[in-house]
């Protein structure tokens, strides 16, 4: 075989590959996730949205919240932002003039091409109504009894004897609290998707540069 079409061959080859590599290394870098509030995390007053907001030909991102656990309409939190965030404040959410109760928060960076990678954190309680304690009415004072006093009697007096070893309870041994460990933010579903999609093509490509690579050699 001619050394000008083998050059030609391995250069198609690698030129194939090439936009495959990019795309996954491209979507490694993609990070929109909200790490505060978590689900079922309860909050009240202002709430600061902390987590993460880039992704390639990054536009702009904007948080939202909705009611309930799967809403269907979404209210902006502040505006959009032009300017990615990594572990960072992402807005701040003001649920005073909310009513108590279940919410959503939605996290969308949005690409140049209006496409977009969004997260979510659930079931997230605003209770910023808190209950009033009942005041504790005063005792009210016993009447006094009007008419001739009675002579006090002799008093008696009462020993208290300290209890022996053998009637001592023994104390309880306490029992050690395992801490518990806070649960990681759930990615969604589209986001495993595309990443187990970008591995397998990868994979494939790899796959495809050893085979042509061996079939070369055995040509050579």
């Amino acid at each position: 075989m001619n050394r000008s079409v083998r050059c030609l061959l391995v250069c198609c080859l690698f030129l194939g590959v090439l936009p495959l590599v990019a795309a996954t290394f491209a979507q490694q870098g993609a990070q929109v996730i909200i790490t505060s509030p978590q689900q079922n995390a309860t909050v009240r007053g202002l709430v600061v949205v902390k987590g993460s907001a880039t992704v390639p030909s990054f536009q702009f991102y904007k948080v939202e919240y909705g009611r309930g656990a799967d809403p269907s309409d979404w209210h902006i939190v502040g505006s959009t932002h032009p300017e990615p965030i990594i572990d960072g404040v992402l807005a701040q959410w003001d649920t005073t003039s909310l009513p108590d109760g279940v919410y959503t928060l939605r996290l969308q960076a949005v690409k140049m091409d209006g496409n977009y990678d969004q997260s979510f954190a659930r079931e997230i309680v605003v209770a910023n109504k808190r209950a009033t304690e009942t005041p504790t009415s005063a005792a009210t004072p016993e009447p006094t009894q009007s008419g001739p006093t009675a002579t006090p009697g002799p008093t008696a007096t009462l020993a208290i004897l300290q209890p022996t070893a053998a009637l001592a309870r023994p104390s309880p041994t306490p029992t050690p609290v395992r801490s518990q460990r806070a649960s990681l933010p759930s990615l969604p579903v589209a986001t495993w998707r595309e990443a187990v999609c970008m591995g397998a093509g990868t994979m494939g490509a790899i796959v495809a540069v050893l085979g042509l690579v061996f079939a070369l050699r055995r040509l050579l």
